[in-house]
């Protein structure tokens, strides 16, 4: 397809020469591979549509170390989550940027303004990104206010109408935690 634009800015008489259509096969493949460096350029440009590479370009100059062995997607993730941080001014701007982290249900966060303290509770299925956000936060929360991050393991409230042994028998899962795995943090 390619080769055919090259042939098609050729007028009649040459382009019917051997010659000039194998200078179109030739010429074809360069423009491909033109046209596909010009793409990932242009989507490298963006987080969202960026490749690996693109991804760790960022990741430099954002000053994430152990971004080259992370997978893609998960690099992708921390850099969105760095790049759409900022200062919360109020409460509900945190609570924003904690959804888009942790998804909506994902967490509890209460503010006692009379012991200075940010509470944020995350539930099991988002427990690796404990660490995350205890590192992050203390960077953009004000820094007379303490931060205590922990994780739900008291899910009985949300199960009392079943026993455990109903639970086993229906291979029941919180969030993508199994009831073994969720045994051990009781």
């Amino acid at each position: 397809m390619m080769e055919n634009r090259y042939l098609y800015y050729l007028p009649d008489t040459v382009r019917e020469l051997q010659e000039f259509q194998k200078l179109g096969e030739i010429e074809g493949v360069i423009l491909a591979e033109a046209a596909l460096a010009k793409d990932a350029v242009v989507n490298n440009q963006w987080i969202l549509t960026a490749e690996k590479s693109g991804l760790l370009r960022l990741a430099r100059m954002m000053g994430l170390h152990g971004a080259e062995v992370m997978e893609t997607e998960k690099l992708r993730e921390e850099i969105l989550f760095r790049w759409n941080s900022r200062s919360p001014y109020t409460l509900f701007h945190l609570q924003d940027w904690l959804d888009n982290c942790l998804g909506a249900g994902g967490y509890t966060v209460e503010v006692r303004q009379e012991q200075y303290l940010l509470q944020l509770v995350l539930e099991l299925w988002v427990k690796e990104k404990k660490a995350f956000l205890e590192k992050h936060l203390r960077k953009i929360i004000p820094a007379n206010l303490m931060l205590e991050v922990k994780l739900n393991t008291n899910t009985y409230r949300k199960l009392q109408v079943m026993t455990h042994g109903q639970m086993k028998e229906m291979k029941w899962k919180y969030g993508q935690v199994g009831l073994e795995d969720l045994s051990a943090y009781g």
